[in-house]
This record gives C-alpha cells, sequence and structure tokens, in this order.
C-alpha cells in the first residue's frame, strides 16, 4: 500500500507532462506525432511497474522508431522527427531518473520502517526498564526508611509489628500476607509474633507455622514456592496449613542472628507465581536487617533489665523501687486506694555467712528471695532493699489483707529447708509494716514507719511481723 502512491503520483506527473507537450499544436497533432507520445507514456508506465527493464526496452523501442524515421505502416514528416525524438529522449531521461529515485525512496522508506520497528521495540524494553527501575528505586528508598525507623526502635513488640508492615508494604502484592514469626528459646519452636494483610477474608491461622515455616526453620535457608500445589518438595505433607487459608505462593526468609535463627519473615499470596526472585532478594535484604533490629531490642531489654534488677537474687533494685514506690504513692493518692510497705530483714544473717561462708548467704538470699516472689500477690513490687534486707509494697491491700499477706511469707519462709553444704537449716525473718494512708501520706514517712516496726520486731525476739 505504500508503494502505490509513489508510483500514481509518478504516473499523475508524466500524464500532465505529455498534455502539456500536446497543448501547443491545439490537439491537432498528425497520428504518427499522437502514437510516439503514446509510446512515450508507455515508456513511463513501464517505468514505474517495471522500473529500469521497462525503461530500457520500451525506451529502446521509440528511439529505434524514431531514429529510423518511419513507422511500419504510417510516414512520418521529417520536420517533425527531431522535435519528436528530442521530446521523447527527454521524458526517457527524466522517466529514467524519476524511477532510480521511487525505488531509491522505496528502498530507503523499508530501511526506515524496519528502523522504526526496532526502535519501538527498544522503546518498549526501555519503558519495562524505566518501570522495574523506578519500583526498584521507591523501594530502596521504603527500605533506606525501614533502617532508619528500626534503629530508634527499641521496643520489640514496636519492632516486629514495624517490620511486618513495612515489608508488607515494601513488596506489595494484591491479596497476600506477611507473618513474622519469632522463635521461643524454651520449646525451640516458632510462635506469630505480628501479622499484615491486605484483604479481610485473608485470615492468619499458622499461629504456629505451618509446614513451609517448619521447612525454612530446620534449613535454615530461605524459600520460594509459586504453585504451592505444583511444589514436589511439599507434596507428601499436602501443603498443610498453606490450604487452609488459600496459600497458592509464597517467599520466606530466616531471620539469622549469633548463628541462630531468631525467626522467619514470610510473604504469602493467594494466587499462584505472585513472587520473583527480586522480591526474594529484597525479602532477604529486610530479614537481615530485622534480624539485626530483634538483636538490638533483646539486648537493650536485657539490658534495662540488668539496670533496675539485682544480679543475685533477680529483684528490682532500690533504686528502681523507689521509683516505683513514687509512682505507687502517686496513683493510691489519685484513685483513693489503699496500699502497705513491709520491710524485712533475715534473722541472724551474720551467723550463717560466719558459719556456712559468703556462698552459703549468697543462696540463702537467693532462696528467700525466690519465696516472697511467689507468696507475693500479682502487681505487688518486691526488692532488694539491701544487704539482707527484703522491701515489698502491697498495692491495692488494705490493712488486713497486708498483714495476712505478710504473715503468709514469715511462715513460708520459716517452714523452709536451706541446704547448706549438705546440712539442713532453718531461716527466719522479722519485718515491720506500715500502711497508706493510716501511718501516712508520704513515702519518707511510710519508709520510716515501717523501719521502726521491724526494730520493734526484732527487739521482740525476731521471726515475727510487727506494725508501727
Amino acid at each position: 500500500m505504500k508503494r502505490l502512491f509513489p508510483r500514481l503520483f509518478t504516473i499523475i506527473l508524466f500524464a500532465v507532462s505529455a498534455l502539456l507537450l500536446v497543448y501547443p499544436f491545439g490537439w491537432s497533432l498528425p497520428l504518427t506525432t499522437t502514437l510516439l507520445l503514446l509510446l512515450n507514456f508507455i515508456i513511463i508506465l513501464s517505468a514505474v511497474y517495471f522500473q529500469d527493464r521497462g525503461v530500457l526496452i520500451f525506451g529502446a523501442l521509440g528511439l529505434l522508431v524514431i531514429l529510423s524515421g518511419s513507422f511500419p505502416f504510417l510516414p512520418v514528416k521529417v520536420f517533425s522527427a527531431p522535435l519528436l525524438a528530442t521530446a521523447t529522449l527527454i521524458l526517457y531521461l527524466y522517466c529514467l531518473k524519476i524511477t532510480r529515485f521511487v525505488r531509491r525512496n522505496n528502498v530507503e522508506l523499508e530501511n526506515i520502517e524496519g528502523e522504526e520497528n526496532i526502535l519501538t521495540v527498544e522503546l518498549e524494553h526501555l519503558r519495562i526498564e524505566d518501570s522495574a527501575l523506578k519500583q526498584k528505586m521507591q523501594r530502596y528508598a521504603a527500605l533506606k526508611s525501614l533502617t532508619e525507623d528500626l534503629c530508634s526502635v527499641l521496643s520489640l513488640d514496636t519492632a516486629v509489628s514495624l517490620i511486618a508492615e513495612q515489608t508488607f508494604r515494601i513488596i506489595d502484592k494484591r491479596r497476600c500476607a506477611c507473618l513474622l514469626y519469632l522463635v521461643d528459646k524454651e520449646k525451640q519452636e516458632i510462635y506469630l509474633a505480628a501479622g499484615k494483610t491486605g484483604d479481610a477474608d485473608y485470615e492468619i491461622k499458622a499461629k504456629r507455622g505451618d509446614v513451609f515455616d517448619s521447612w525454612v526453620f530446620k534449613r535454615r535457608t530461605r524459600l520460594m514456592i509459586k504453585d504451592t500445589k505444583k511444589d514436589f518438595r511439599f507434596d507428601a505433607y499436602g501443603a498443610e496449613g498453606g490450604e487452609a487459608r488459600g496459600v497458592r505462593s509464597l517467599i520466606s526468609a530466616p531471620l539469622i542472628g549469633g548463628n541462630k535463627v531468631l525467626g522467619i519473615l514470610r510473604l504469602d499470596s493467594a494466587s499462584c507465581e505472585a513472587y520473583d526472585a527480586d522480591d526474594l532478594r529484597l525479602l532477604d535484604i529486610i530479614s537481615d536487617l530485622a534480624a539485626v533490629a530483634i538483636q538490638n531490642t533483646v539486648l537493650y531489654q536485657e539490658t534495662e533489665i540488668l539496670a533496675i534488677t539485682d544480679g543475685l537474687t533477680g529483684l528490682f533494685v532500690h533504686r528502681h523501687f523507689q521509683e516505683r514506690f513514687d509512682q505507687e504513692i502517686s496513683r493510691a493518692l489519685w484513685s483513693n486506694s489503699r496500699l502497705a510497705f513491709l520491710m524485712a530483714d533475715i534473722d541472724n544473717f551474720k551467723g550463717y555467712n560466719d558459719k556456712y561462708g559468703h556462698i552459703a548467704g549468697d543462696i540463702v538470699l537467693k532462696q528467700i528471695a525466690r519465696l516472697i516472689g511467689e507468696t507475693c500477690n500479682p502487681g505487688d513490687i518486691v526488692a532488694r532493699y539491701g544487704g539482707e534486707e527484703f522491701g515489698v509494697l502491697l498495692v491495692e491491700t488494705d490493712k488486713n489483707d497486708a498483714l495476712k499477706t505478710a504473715e503468709r511469707i514469715r511462715k513460708r519462709i520459716e517452714e523452709e529447708k536451706f541446704i547448706l553444704r549438705r546440712e539442713a537449716t532453718r531461716v527466719n525473718i522479722s519485718g515491720g509494716l506500715a500502711f497508706f494512708p493510716e501511718d501516712e501520706k508520704e513515702k519518707e514517712g511510710l519508709i520510716r514507719k515501717a523501719d521502726l516496726a521491724l526494730y520493734k520486731a526484732k527487739s521482740e525476739g525476731k521471726n515475727r511481723i510487727c506494725t508501727s
């Protein structure tokens, strides 16, 4: 179709040229002249349709007829022969030039069309690469933001929630879920710590993981499944857990820190082939960041616990106990509730150290701390007040209940057997109680009253609980 227009244009051009040659004679040319003009027109048509070969054949025939000076059946006037010969030659040369020009243009047009197709394909590839590059830039920008956010997080719960939410947002897929499992150190099994779904119908039921998570946990390597129903590795298990909520494809990576598996970060979808190698590679990077963040939060929590707890007994240290004391006094004043403060001291503790040694004394302190903690009510605050003294803040407790709890602690310790250097012995404590708001409405006053009550218990024979 594209070649037809140049040919039609050429035919029209030479037809007009022929008419211009005829017009000066007033349409009164002899038959011979008319036939010669017709022969020229045939040469033009042959040039258009047969190009150089047609021009050579019909042009040579026309020149032969003109130069011979006659047709086989018609005489040619001498005066008109030079004019017609010149016109025929000019038309022949012009036709030959146009023919070559048209042919060259056709070749160039075909080359241009080929180059256009190549450029179109290359442009489409560039568009795809540009789109992929933009997506990668967006992902890595979000990854940078996640790294910065994780650096400022000190709470484990906040960290796991942030990791699950941002992973779901960075690797965005339809009808998918992001699951973050952590490892229970004691049971050595995983549990669901955080999850994020983009579909209300996409329910997370595998609170302890499924066969895919077990595979990643045991092998400590990442996993990608394009179709859970066609993956031969899990045929024996029937993809249990995954089919329960319609999982058809997934990517999963272990969170490894200190040569230990800390957890599993996983994305799954209800669609087949929802994830590719780039998604898995990005998940692997996020899992490394998540492992570091989780380790940091755990270390921070352990450091924080060490800062507020006694290394020997595991109870709160004196400083932290004082801070909690202030908080509970303020809360009791605001809520108009009651509390009691028990100050307890081990009777004859120096004698145990002298008789059995300081190691035995440490055993006594640790065991008494355990017994007090087990006997107190949930919510009560227990601390190692100093040396062999213990402080117990009985929150939301009236006078009668406080006396019962203190007596229960004393009796529990009295009945306990302490094995010191393979010898069974008994340990007693004395205690002093002060009550809020009956005795005092300030912390310092309560401490002073409890201390006086403890001195009273010691002076009255020890192994007893006294009040101020």
